[in-house]
């Protein structure tokens, strides 16, 4: 989504438009967005080649950095937020929990 439509993905992900560079009044797109977006292209390519490969205990690794890295983007909605989109932390939140959850049910097994 962040590739297709970054202005968007800022609400979705919590966060505020940065102020434009040239004094119009508005706000602009961070460049940024586009990294996130390549970011969780590339991370899901990852996690499908690791399985397709047959590398269950570095899908399960790779897995537990990923839900590292949604806590963390949690943390940064959270300070970076504001007032208004700060709740949007929780989503990153309860999906890097989840992710927690199914690192600790492969590792079970």
């Amino acid at each position: 989504m962040a590739l297709s439509s970054p202005r968007k993905e800022y609400g979705h992900v919590g966060l505020l438009l940065e102020p434009s560079k040239i004094d119009t009044g508005g706000s602009s797109v961070s460049p940024l967005m586009y990294f996130k977006g390549l970011r969780e292209i590339s991370y899901g390519l990852a996690l499908m080649a690791l399985q397709y490969q047959g590398n269950e205990s570095a899908v399960t690794t790779f897995s537990a950095i990923l839900s590292i890295v949604r806590l963390g983007d949690g943390l940064v909605v959270w300070m970076n937020g504001g007032d208004e989109l700060r709740y949007k932390a929780a989503g990153h939140w309860i999906t890097g929990l989840g992710f927690v959850g199914w690192v600790i049910w492969r590792w079970s097994y």
